[in-house]
């Protein structure tokens, strides 16, 4: 007979992290002890196999104020493509980890309840999922007169959807958060409350704690058009510097314990007490048929290196090797920023140009050159940031069989300005790289939506919904040349 075992919910999440075949890796947050808590916060999980009220897995995870009292824990031995059902909760208590109950033989009271399903195993013929960018967490005007928030509705939206179709994961490529604005955060404290608004509104959250989650940042995880030249910029005064420097520190505890360690780019290295152990904020994974390679693009960013580079040359290294390691087979890069197409702005506007790949010529060339001199095939950029959905084709006037892919999904919630379609270069030579032109394009919506991606060999399927759940725009890509 399982032993009753009082818990609080979890006051964040839970997140379905970053998951496999065979492991998942969930998230959540507890909350500061207040007497009589004990001296240590834990969280507590248990996985049990859909249909079953017994728990097969169970594990403890400390929930530290270092980390805002989030953490993560790991799960492995699971069948692919299987449905698994999950409890979550923290408590307090004096007692060491060691010296608590075994977690698989408690019945947990309180506890926050969720499912998922493990992924489709390397191989399978088959994908779909949904990507997207930027959204504002806090109160929008529609909240205010009382008509709900809109930039949370939709992933009511994406959840309904994921009950008729399949879907493997849930990727955001960037500002799940905007710290810069209402808030305009600048201390540790002041980034986690902004996470807090955000992963607490209620579609957004029952979502997160379904479809596995996978996130990468852009510049309002930080401040807008964040570069790393605002640490070292001689330019600046060094109290302007050093401001900047703790900020940047504030954003990025923020950013890890929020979004890292529930993604790949944690490796679990079986050290007791060490649960955000971290050496980069790229990562790699594989679902079913694709893999993909997700560009941290903010924090190795200097305008003032020259040549100027918008990721640094370990990262860039591994990407390189990354491509070649399976050429013909179907890649996803995602990058926060658009590699391509370019923005057509001038004169004050330029910023705005800049803070895309367009502000990196060199290395944008570096990369293309390698991509296409190396015959790697079957790549698709996803990103987001531009507040526009589009899809635009690069080909090769020297390589007739260079064809590469950029998907762009933005925003889940719409500001009131939206680029017009002209900003944008639909066609012809890449500025800067005059072997590549731009040959088609298309799947232009400015409304908020997200976009879902489905690959039946040879197609990658493009589909655009608004936020109500109807599809705008559907594109069939034949990633072959």
């Amino acid at each position: 007979m399982a032993l009753a075992f009082p818990v609080h919910p979890v006051t964040v999440g839970p997140i379905v992290g970053s998951t496999t075949d065979t492991s998942v890796r969930l998230w959540g947050r507890g909350e500061p002890p207040r007497p009589p808590g004990g001296r240590y916060c834990y969280g507590i999980a248990q996985l049990l196999a859909a249909g079953s009220t017994t728990p097969a897995q169970g594990a403890y995870f400390k929930l530290r104020a270092e980390d805002d009292f989030t953490g993560s824990v790991d799960f492995g031995g699971l069948q692919p493509a299987h449905a698994y059902a999950y409890r979550m909760g923290y408590f307090f208590s004096d007692v060491e980890e060691h010296l608590l109950v075994p977690p698989v033989g408690l019945e947990l009271r309180g506890a926050t309840a969720g499912a998922f399903r493990t992924s489709r195993p390397p191989g399978s013929p088959e994908l779909s999922f949904v990507f997207g960018s930027c959204r504002n967490p806090g109160p929008s005007e529609e909240e205010i007169v009382g008509l709900g928030n809109r930039g949370d509705r939709i992933f009511d939206t994406i959840y309904e959807q994921a009950d008729s179709t399949p879907t493997d994961l849930l990727l955001m490529v960037g500002d799940q958060i905007y710290a810069d604005v209402r808030r305009d955060a600048h201390t540790f404290e002041e980034y986690c409350a902004t996470y807090r608004d955000a992963f607490t509104q209620p579609c957004l959250r029952r979502l997160m704690a379904r479809v596995p989650t996978y996130m990468t940042l852009d510049d309002h995880e930080i401040a807008d058009n964040w570069s790393m030249d605002k640490l070292v910029d001689p330019g600046l005064s060094n109290e302007a510097r050093w401001a900047n420097r703790v900020r940047f520190q504030s954003a990025m505890e923020a950013y890890r314990a929020y979004q890292v360690v529930h993604g790949p780019a944690l490796e679990r290295r079986d050290v007791p007490g060490l649960t955000n152990t971290l050496t980069r904020y790229w990562y790699d994974f594989q679902v079913g048929p694709a893999r993909f390679f997700v560009l941290d693009t903010r924090t190795e960013r200097y305008h003032l290196a020259r040549p100027p580079q918008i990721i640094g040359p370990p990262q860039l290294d591994a990407l390189k090797h990354w491509l070649t390691k399976d050429a013909g087979g179907l890649k996803f890069v995602v990058s926060s920023v658009p590699l391509f197409p370019d923005v057509n702005l001038a004169g004050l506007m330029t910023v705005e140009r800049r803070d895309k790949w367009a502000g990196f010529l060199l290395q944008r060339q570096h990369l293309l050159d390698f991509i296409r001199d190396n015959g790697v095939r079957r790549v698709v950029f996803l990103s987001g940031d531009i507040h526009a959905s589009l899809w635009s084709e690069l080909r090769s006037k020297s390589r007739p069989d260079f064809r590469l892919y950029s998907v762009i999904s933005s925003a889940f919630s719409a500001p009131v300005f939206v680029p017009p379609e002209f900003m944008y270069e639909q066609a012809g030579v890449l500025d800067g790289q005059s072997d590549y032109v731009i040959t088609r394009h298309g799947g232009y919506v400015q409304l908020s939506n997200f976009t879902r991606l489905t690959w039946k060999e040879p197609v990658l399927r493009v589909e655009v919904f608004e936020r109500k759940g109807a599809r705008v725009q559907d594109a069939e890509l034949r990633l072959d040349a």
